[in-house]
């Protein structure tokens, strides 16, 4: 068995690496709000994991590495129980990050698609002010539905409320936007 040295330093290196992946997920869920950033292809291939299932993964990590020093140099249980511990309480935290990131969300995704392809090309009505590189909310009338969908400038610049917008794309349910009449979105060809 390992020493209690070797132990803490295993621990501690679990631990590091499951905040750097935690950290990683979190970083590619803020690049994905940049402003004027393209979704992914149809036909691109898929990452081979999600963040949701990096940050679950790195949840998992991080929650065996922390549980298992705390055992073993809080408590000083002995090296044998405080590598069940760990593991055992940092899969039920992978667990359950799983089932709350990629299970339950997994439900809606076809109201998503649907959502993708009809509300592209249409016109909405800022909400909730927009601000400069941040989140808002547009409406738009879907028949005799009204949609609601968080809303980002294309170019970035804030938008007022109550002003008039041109749906570009939708992406996870947040709607890039442009003002009607800003022609910035439009690629202008010379004579």
């Amino acid at each position: 068995m390992l020493s209690n040295t070797a132990l803490i330093i295993v621990y501690s290196g679990v631990l590091l690496i499951g905040l750097a992946l935690i950290g990683a997920a979190i970083f590619s869920l803020l690049r994905s709000f940049t402003p004027g950033s393209q979704a992914r292809p149809n036909k691109a291939a898929a990452p081979v994991f999600s963040r949701a299932v990096v940050y679950s993964l790195g949840l998992g990590a991080a929650v065996f590495g922390g549980v298992g020093l705390i055992a073993l140099l809080l408590f000083r249980v002995d090296a044998g129980t405080s590598v069940i511990v760990g593991l055992g309480i940092g899969l039920v935290a992978s667990l359950i990050a799983l089932a709350l990131l990629v299970i339950l969300p997994s439900r809606g995704r076809t109201e998503e698609a649907l959502l993708d392809f009809d509300a592209t090309g249409r016109r909405a009505e800022v909400v909730i002010p927009i601000p400069t590189n941040g989140l808002g909310e547009v409406t738009f009338r879907d028949g005799k539905e009204r949609i609601n969908l968080g809303a980002r400038s294309a170019a970035g610049l804030s938008i007022p409320k109550g002003t008039i917008v041109v749906i570009e794309r939708v992406t996870n349910r947040v709607a890039v936007v442009s003002p009607l009449g800003d022609d910035s979105h439009v690629v202008k060809q010379h004579p």
